[in-house]
């Protein structure tokens, strides 16, 4: 164990893992893995460690992060399905939205933190309401997430001078969640934030070096009215009003023009792909995932929330993301399964700047074991290919994030008391929206 991060026993020890083709133990000492030796190579470090948990027939793998979703939505899953985006908001979301308590948000993101932890997921990126909802599920979950409320003003003054309030009292507040939640800003989109907010959010980022998540060129309506409204599209209007760079995070972005991938490359950009919940929507063509790596865009893949997915199996996700790149191009070596996890992981680590992404001496110790006796997973001819193409989410048995396991022997704790209370409060929210 380097002495470097302790000298006192692992507070944590995988035994018997699978790692890069050969069988390890991973020995973890408070949030950060401490040392990898070859399986057998420190028993007395292994033997000494305050809790051990079998790796044989797994194989470790970095937990995956969730670039774009909106948690607490886990409530509305199957609420309003087989119908256009717009449509989709104005009809069924934003009334049942209209309803939402903090405590209701704390419930949905805590039934959405269950089936993250179940699929592997141990960080993810979230723009909704009721900030304090979803950090206080966060951190009762054991995850790790950035967070931000979502940024609506309409071309309202009074509207965006709260929302400026609201959200330095925001910024303020997310240290007490500790570590694992960090804090940025989320304009929703260029058709519901005012000029005047926008440059607002830009001066905001900048002034405390925070990150700006934002829904970007998702649809066609969205391209047409910022071109009739501005003059210009979506990623020239961002880049006059100065708020593209390496701290921009766009999510969707599937109407892109070649000079708008050049700009995104050239301030250095995120794009964060959402396929499955693009297809559900009929949001337009395929996201150009291939012309955007090709530009050095950093692409990142998240699975936008339950009510436009509907789930949150990340793996899954890649899948989509990979078949969708192949079909789009005619070539079906574009998106390999290796290639797609780094989406969610190396990727991740990037433009998030978080030390995950990776299983290795002084990283974070958020890890998943894969079940390598899994039927999907077998006979193994290729561990990537079969955790992308073939077992999904499906296959992960344990789930570690911050150095404690979230996920073991198929239980996630509170997941029975989550269950009843959504239960509850759905009934409430159907009916005063009028949806029941």
């Amino acid at each position: 164990m380097s002495p470097a991060l302790s000298d006192s026993p692992a507070t944590l020890a995988i035994t018997g893992t699978r790692l890069d083709g050969r069988d390890v133990d991973v020995l973890i000492h408070g949030s950060r893995i401490a040392a990898i030796h070859a399986t057998g190579g420190a028993p007395e470090q292994v033997a000494a460690a305050l809790r051990r948990v079998d790796g044989r027939r797994t194989a470790v793998l970095p937990g995956l992060a969730n670039a774009h979703t909106h948690s607490a939505m886990a409530i509305m899953r199957g609420l309003a399905d087989d119908m256009a985006l717009m449509p989709w908001l104005n009809e069924k979301i934003w009334p049942f939205e209209a309803h939402l308590t903090e405590e209701d948000v704390y419930w949905g993101a805590r039934l959405a933190c269950v089936e993250m932890i179940r699929t592997g997921t141990t960080f993810f990126n979230d723009m909704y309401w009721f900030f304090h909802g979803t950090a206080r599920a966060a951190v009762d979950s054991g995850l790790r997430c950035q967070l931000a409320g979502a940024m609506i003003d309409l071309g309202d003054p009074a509207r965006a001078e709260a929302a400026k309030d609201e959200h330095q009292a925001l910024r303020e507040a997310a240290a007490s969640y500790g570590s694992r939640v960090s804090f940025a800003l989320a304009p929703h989109a260029v058709y519901t934030v005012s000029e005047d907010l926008l440059g607002w959010v830009r001066d905001e980022a900048e002034r405390y070096q925070l990150p700006i998540h934002m829904h970007l060129s998702e649809t066609q309506v969205e391209v047409d009215g910022c071109l009739a409204s501005t003059g210009l599209r979506p990623v020239h209007y961002l880049d006059r009003l100065g708020l593209l760079g390496p701290r921009f995070l766009g999510a969707h972005a599937v109407h892109l023009t070649d000079d708008e991938i050049g700009i995104l490359a050239a301030r250095g950009a995120h794009v964060l792909h959402n396929p499955t919940s693009n297809l559900k929507l009929a949001s337009g063509g395929p996201m150009r995932y291939a012309d955007l790596r090709a530009a050095g865009v950093n692409v990142l893949v998240g699975t936008d929330g339950c009510a436009s997915n509907n789930n949150l199996d990340l793996l899954e996700e890649l899948k989509f993301a990979a078949l969708m790149a192949k079909h789009a191009t005619g070539d079906p070596t574009v998106m390999p399964a290796q290639e797609a996890l780094d989406l969610v992981t190396t990727h991740a680590a990037r433009a998030f700047d978080q030390d995950i992404g990776r299983v290795a001496p002084g990283a974070l110790a958020d890890l998943i074991l894969v079940d390598l006796d899994h039927p999907l997973m077998f006979p193994g001819h290729n561990l990537s290919a079969d955790l992308v193409y073939s077992a999904l989410g499906r296959a992960v048995k344990t789930t570690v994030c911050d150095g404690r396991v979230l996920l073991e022997g198929g239980l996630v704790a509170d997941e029975a008391e989550i269950r009843t209370e959504v239960s509850a409060r759905l009934a409430r929210l159907l009916t005063a929206a009028g949806l029941a």
